[in-house]
């Protein structure tokens, strides 16, 4: 497989800055543009068509996923179940992350990857490949419920990406999961990513 030298492209880049991230690709020697799960523009048909044949057109790959972890549990469910948020002082916080040892949550997870990833496989470059990264400049926003200290921050993160993987593995078995490599002193001991995830 050939490297990749990716430029995440956010999902609140303007129509008239999206040509532009293609430009800037090509300047920074980048050959993959890696879009958010729920990027909107890839949700009107006419300008995904015309912006994926721009992007296929100078032979860059594309990608889907970033600091979307999040995303897998809609903030709207909070009001429903606080139980499947993240606690912090004792109090459920919807900001951020999740309960990671709620099964209702993992559930959540499951059906929530399924759906994201089966939206936007087909515009995917093969090797077709997939990011769950943690919310970005949140990466110690993890639940301290009594169940969840049990666990560190990386073996929290690793359990939901664990359910994203399986939720990916059912829609293209050679689909493969980047996640977030914690550094040494906070790896998670005791959980092992799944065979279709890598680490980066």
């Amino acid at each position: 497989m050939k490297h990749r030298k990716r430029l995440f492209v956010s999902k609140k880049t303007s129509v008239k800055e999206r040509d532009k991230t293609i430009r800037l690709a090509l300047e920074n020697e980048c050959n993959t543009l890696v879009f958010s799960l729920d990027d909107p523009y890839f949700k009107n048909p006419n300008r995904k068509l015309k912006y994926i044949n721009l992007i296929k057109r100078y032979s860059l790959d594309i990608e889907a996923g970033g600091s979307d972890l999040s995303l897998l549990l809609p903030k709207n469910h909070f009001r429903l179940d606080h139980e499947l948020f993240r606690m912090e002082y004792g109090k459920r916080k919807k900001d951020h992350h999740f309960c990671a040892t709620n099964p209702k949550t993992t559930a959540i997870i499951a059906q929530r990857a399924y759906n994201l990833f089966g939206a936007i496989l087909h515009i995917v470059s093969e090797p077709r490949i997939f990011h769950i990264l943690p919310d970005k400049g949140f990466e110690n926003a993890w639940c301290a419920c009594p169940a969840c200290r049990a666990f560190s921050p990386a073996e929290q993160y690793l359990i939901a990406a664990n359910t994203a993987a399986d939720a990916l593995a059912k829609l293209n078995s050679k689909a493969q999961l980047m996640y977030l490599s914690f550094n040494a002193n906070s790896e998670a001991k005791g959980i092992l990513p799944r065979a279709n995830m890598k680490a980066c």
